[in-house]
């Protein structure tokens, strides 16, 4: 029970943050829909992507603080946060589905599932007459995609802060450098051995389900990652500590 009224509670601290937020995203919308002269643009849900990826890093410090006050045991306030960015997935990609198909009445906006998965051209000079598909399978599709992505976006976003708060200022530094050091090692092996490129593109290609266009694959990756990552961050829960600075 205790995990279930942490989750309100972080629900409610949040509720203003996303009411903010879909006030701008729609300002700035219509914003280009009027003063747009042909323009397409396209993946605009990215920007609930980055919304949700801000928030599991801006949750976890004033929420454990919260439950540890009030006795909550660590494993509940695990559970509240698994119990937390579920719904409020589920109800932005709804809205985000429903906006997009609002905005695409005026301007051309394909979502990223309606590119990877849908039937939106992958050649650009044949992107002026697509019409988007609005069928309940695609609508479901599209809505099940941006769920799976916005809970892994939160989790990594989780995960990071929590790991910055364990850490010293020299532990900080290097997982902040890990990624470009990693990314350099990657490129450096993908130069020196084309064959390990190949069937690295090929593997991703397979667990996102793109050759095929099915979302499924990549929605089932998705919370695959969204699971281990979540586990890390039931790790770090259990050893996190109260800091008094």
């Amino acid at each position: 029970m205790n995990s279930y009224k942490l989750a309100k509670y972080n629900i409610k601290s949040s509720l203003r943050s996303i009411i903010i937020f879909y006030c701008i995203f729609i300002a700035v919308i219509l914003f280009i829909t009027i003063n747009s002269t042909g323009i397409s643009i396209s993946g605009i849900e990215f920007s609930s992507m980055i919304f949700l990826f801000v928030m599991g890093l801006n949750l976890f410090k004033e929420s454990f603080y919260f439950s540890q006050a009030n006795n909550i045991p660590r494993i509940d306030y695990f559970k509240s946060l698994v119990i937390t960015i579920l719904p409020i997935a589920l109800v932005m990609s709804i809205i985000d589905v429903i906006l997009n198909r609002i905005y695409n009445i005026f301007v051309v906006c394909p979502t990223l599932y309606d590119m990877a998965y849908g039937n939106f051209p992958r050649f650009h000079d044949y992107a002026d007459t697509w019409i988007q598909n609005n069928s309940i399978q695609i609508l479901i599709g599209t809505a099940t995609f941006l769920i799976a992505l916005y809970i892994i976006a939160f989790a990594i976003g989780l995960l990071i802060t929590m790991i910055f708060y364990k850490y010293n200022k020299t532990m900080k530094i290097l997982i902040f450098l890990s990624p470009i050091a990693i990314q350099a090692i990657g490129e450096s092996v993908i130069y020196n051995f084309p064959e390990f490129g190949e069937k690295s593109g090929a593997f991703i290609d397979n667990i996102l389900g793109i050759s095929t266009r099915n979302s499924y694959i990549c929605v089932i990756t998705f919370i695959c990652l969204f699971i281990i990552t979540m586990f890390f961050v039931y790790i770090l829960v259990r050893k996190a500590v109260v800091k008094r600075d």
